[in-house]
């Protein structure tokens, strides 16, 4: 036989007449002495250890187990047993629905099975309970005060003690009981944990305030956050700048996880928003690090300050431990003060670095050798013995743009070329970039073609030129070769009309021209008729300078100049007669060479007064 009762609120007056109106004399006694117990005391393990005594004795049963709601109510998990099955205690449990308890908290009524229990298809058996010792239940719901069942509480008898009507009766009086004290115990619990939380999250402060570097901060924040949320294991990955998550601090030391992960391991949404904490074996990052293990729970918390994911925080339960809403905010609250600890480590470490990078940059241009200048390289990650490549950026002349617009394509060139080139090392001034790059495989010409990647990493080219030394080794060569770097910044408005890397062996002659002083004492006929050339054409829109450098540079070949100049042959050469009026000069018997220097040294000066 089996006796439900309907404990919701529609059926209470018929459960009523389904049991006696007042319980024996013996049972009132017992009932007194569990509300004399569970009024001394708020601890829950000391309480619910008072429960099974006395219920059991109320009842002469052969076992009491009483089962606790985890997980936000999806799980029944012993928390408390007769003497003999104390080892179960946190590992027996199931789902609500499952098993007669999970029936009994799913139906939200009591159960009564005189005998035969095992025959009912509600049991679900646990080897370690013996069930198979026992004939007759009582299982009765636990319903607290907000009507949510907080649990449930089983009798157990073996043949030939069977349980009636009134032992059932008995333990549904219990189980209001028995339901406010676990729940009072509960909220007290909850409270002193929540103050033990405040303590330790204050002291976590404390130590995040006090961390000086990254080493000290991080391995303490795993410790503290261990005992915080109650873990298994807790790891913290921070994004690194090739795009992957790198394990820096652990907890236990020897908790085993990957020391990388690429953020490709991560969902798309995690990645893009750092948001996405979930519990469970297959949260994204928890199912990266363990495989996604059934019974691994875990919590992933991004490190977030100022809208950038700096890593992330994870925490693993142990088996049968679910994080919850609780757990969550806790995590975030640690996540926030860590990732806030992390920013401020980073702006000292940065100015500390800016410093020593602007120090160290002042020392090779100036070309000295001050004592430490090689350690300082070193702790730089630049190794002044290998080649490398000088280069000086500077805003494109080619339109105007604002202060914040220059600052902004420099960011974006800075790091583009920081993904592109490993070890590279940059010093900015004002409207100028100072950087020195490896030069891959021992000449310019690879890491030429990543730094033109990263100006145009964008697709459209970034409103700069970049001037690029030849490789140079030493101390004395690197300062020769921002030298190199600067003039060939300078000179590239004469060698392309857009945003350029622009090398310094690909200047050409204007490489030596750059070095010849500017001296306006000195005269020079054809300087000066030259000059007369460009004001004719800036004034009438004409192609007069542009056609003699053409005609010099194929060596006075009429068809291959007016090919490259897509004008018929007559008209190249009413142009040079048009030439020669103007400046009095003879192509065809004054020095060639004379004109073409004359030429570009006038064209290297004008772009260089151009504001």
């Amino acid at each position: 036989m089996v006796c439900t009762v309907n404990t919701s609120s529609a059926d209470r007056s018929a459960a009523r007449r389904t049991r006696p109106a007042a319980p024996a004399a013996d049972d009132r006694r017992i009932l007194y002495e569990i509300i004399r117990t569970v009024a001394s005391t708020v601890d829950l393990d000391h309480v619910l250890g008072a429960i099974v005594r006395l219920v059991t004795e109320g009842t002469q049963a052969h076992a009491c187990f009483v089962f606790i709601s985890e997980g936000g109510g999806s799980r029944l998990v012993l928390r408390a047993a007769s003497e003999p099955y104390r080892h179960a205690l946190g590992r027996a449990s199931m789902r609500r629905g499952e098993g007669l308890a999970g029936w009994v908290a799913e139906h939200r009524r009591p159960a009564f099975i005189p005998d035969n229990a095992l025959a009912d298809p509600r049991i679900k058996y646990f080897p370690e309970l013996d069930e198979e010792k026992y004939q007759s239940i009582v299982s009765v719901p636990l319903i607290g005060k907000d009507d949510e069942v907080i649990g449930v509480i089983a009798l157990h008898a073996e043949a030939p003690r069977v349980f009636d009507e009134e032992d059932a009766a008995f333990v549904i009086h219990s189980a209001s009981l028995v339901a406010n004290a676990i729940e009072n115990a509960r909220l007290y619990a909850a409270a002193r944990r929540r103050v033990r939380e405040l303590e330790r999250l204050s002291a976590l402060s404390e130590s995040i305030s006090a961390a000086g570097s990254l080493e000290d901060l991080l391995p303490d924040v795993a410790t503290q956050a261990l005992a915080l949320m109650r873990a298994e294991a807790v790891h913290v990955y921070l994004v690194e700048a090739n795009e992957r998550l790198r394990r820096r601090a652990s907890a236990p030391a020897s908790a085993e996880a990957p020391s990388t992960l690429g953020l490709s391991d991560l969902s798309a949404e995690l990645r893009r928003t750092g948001r996405g904490n979930g519990t469970g074996a297959r949260a994204p990052l928890g199912g990266a690090l363990w495989g996604g293990a059934a019974n691994a729970a875990t919590l992933t918390t991004p490190l977030a300050a100022d809208g950038e994911v700096l890593g992330f925080f994870v925490a693993r339960g142990a088996a049968g431990r679910s994080f919850d809403d609780d757990d969550r905010d806790l995590a975030t609250s640690i996540a926030a003060q860590t990732a806030v600890g992390i920013k401020k480590i980073r702006l000292i470490e940065g100015l500390e670095e800016r410093n020593l990078i602007k120090d160290f940059f002042a020392d090779l241009i100036a070309g000295r050798r001050r004592e430490g200048l090689g350690g300082r390289a070193r702790r730089l990650g630049c190794d002044l013995d290998q080649p490398k490549l000088a280069l000086v950026a500077v805003p494109w002349r080619g339109e105007p743009r604002t202060d914040a617009e220059v600052a902004q394509a420099m960011d974006r060139f800075e790091h583009a070329c920081g993904r592109a080139l490993p070890g590279v090392l940059f010093d900015r001034r004002d409207e100028l970039t100072r950087g020195l790059v490896p030069a891959l495989g021992g000449d310019e010409r690879e890491s030429l073609k990543r730094l033109q990647r990263a100006l145009t990493e964008g697709g459209a080219p970034l409103p700069l030129v970049v001037g690029v030394s030849s490789p140079c080794v030493g101390t004395e060569a690197i300062a020769t070769g921002f030298e190199e770097a600067q003039q060939a910044a300078r000179a590239a408005p004469v060698i392309t009309s857009a945003p350029a890397i622009v090398p310094f062996d690909g200047l050409g002659p204007y490489k030596y021209l750059l070095r010849v002083p500017a001296d306006d004492r000195v005269r020079d006929r054809h300087r000066e008729a030259l000059r007369r050339l460009l004001d004719y054409d800036r004034a009438r829109q004409a192609q007069l300078t542009r056609t003699l450098e053409e005609f010099l540079r194929q060596r006075g070949n009429i068809s291959a100049t007016a090919q490259a100049l897509y004008v018929h042959p007559n008209t190249l050469r009413q142009r040079l007669r048009r030439i020669a009026d103007l400046t009095q000069i003879d192509v065809r018997t004054d020095d060639w060479l004379m004109i073409e220097i004359a030429l570009k040294l006038l064209k290297l000066e004008e772009a260089l007064d151009r504001p």
